[in-house]
């Protein structure tokens, strides 16, 4: 999928296939916005299934305690070739994986700043890109897990050199729960990777396309103590797979206006970077 440049206009939307939960549990009920609550799959992960803007269909967001869950960061190179969310998981024992971003023409260099421990591609910021997660700390006293808005001043200096992980992308709310997204005519499903103010990860997939402004607000609405998100990617790339607790959800992305506009696709995209979970 293509970079996108200062306020993204064509971003891709990210389709959900039908949750699969494995034989050994039930299916998790939808939650209302009134009276959702949080299923713990095992300590420290807990998956929360919602309404989808606009009260049609479901979104799903595994809320991670980065304390006790550390994120990693995974990439393709010239000896690991790409694979799929599932793939990955299987490959890395990780129990939750999503895309880590937009990736360019190439198929492989991530849009936005890419640190990766000792490899750094690209090795500048993007202007345009004003948020960076980054997690793998590199000193004990040092938060697991961080969403930062890349305007703010000394964040490259002071902030990146404490972790061995960062990896930058398009804001969607800026820090403390600020809708940053213009309203527009295209819609899209949609990947994100959010904080919450207790400085969980929050892992966030909808099949269900809506404009990013209206998916903004609904987030902000959600009893989920978001303070702040970042886009990872839209449309048929667009991937997220549980496998932790017993619950197994596949997560395809599908529709794109102007671009995909079917909601058929149901299978999962090779990927160059991917954020996941270690299986506990």
């Amino acid at each position: 999928m293509k970079c996108f440049t200062a306020v993204p206009i064509t971003l891709a939307w990210i389709s959900l296939a039908a949750a699969q939960v494995n034989a050994q549990s039930e299916t998790p009920p939808p939650q209302t916005a009134a009276n959702a609550s949080w299923r713990k799959l095992v300590p420290g992960i807990e998956l929360g299934l919602f309404p989808a803007p606009g009260g049609q269909g479901q979104m799903q967001i595994v809320r991670v305690d980065a304390r006790s869950h550390p994120l990693k960061l995974c990439s393709s190179s010239a000896s690991q070739p790409m694979l799929t969310v599932e793939e990955w998981a299987s490959k890395q024992k990780l129990c939750l994986v999503i895309n880590a971003g937009m990736y360019d023409k190439d198929g492989s260099t991530h849009c936005g700043y890419l640190k990766n421990h000792d490899v750094i591609l690209p090795a500048a910021f993007r202007s345009d890109y004003s948020s960076v997660c980054v997690f793998a700390p590199l000193a004990k006293e040092v938060a697991p897990f961080r969403l930062l808005d890349t305007d703010n001043a000394g964040i490259e200096k002071n902030i990146l050199s404490q972790y061995a992980v960062a990896v930058q992308n398009l804001r969607l709310i800026k820090n403390p729960g600020e809708n940053r997204w213009k309203q527009q005519p295209k819609m899209w499903s949609e990947a994100a990777l959010g904080e919450d103010k207790d400085g969980n990860a929050l892992f966030i997939f909808c099949r269900t396309p809506s404009t990013m402004h209206d998916f903004n607000e609904h987030l902000l609405k959600l009893p989920i103590n978001l303070v702040s998100a970042q886009h990872l990617d839209g449309g048929p790339p667009a991937s997220f797979y549980l496998n932790c607790g017993g619950v197994v959800i596949r997560g395809m992305g599908s529709f794109e206006s102007g671009f995909n506009e079917t909601n058929g696709s149901q299978k999962f995209w090779l990927l160059p970077h991917v954020i996941g979970v270690k299986a506990p």
